[in-house]
């Protein structure tokens, strides 16, 4: 891959906040409710909702909505397809890390 290749990868995670998104949740075993992640995250709720949704989107995260004593809990967990992808573009960044250090 040349760094040209870097450039032209489009991909939602080269936002740092969904990256760090991605990095939270792919490196818990359980799920990870919307108030923990605001918290860790130190975000809004209208960010965290903005980038979940987007994340979302594109099937890189599983969301679960339920009620707990009449109130909702909504969790959220890696996708296959979302880990797969976090370690794909973790990987492009190292490999461009690599070219810059030659």
């Amino acid at each position: 891959m040349s760094l040209k290749d870097f450039l032209a990868f489009d991909s939602l995670l080269s936002d740092r906040t969904r990256l760090a998104i991605m990095a939270t949740l792919t490196s818990s075993e359980e799920p990870i409710d919307f108030n923990t992640l605001l918290e860790q995250l130190d975000l809004t709720k209208g960010n965290l909702s903005s980038h979940m949704r987007k994340l979302e989107d594109a099937k890189l995260i599983k969301v679960s909505k339920r009620f707990i004593d009449r109130k909702p809990k909504t969790t959220y967990v890696a996708s296959t397809r979302g880990s797969l992808e976090l370690k794909n573009y973790l990987t492009q960044i190292q490999n461009v890390i690599e070219k810059v250090d030659e």
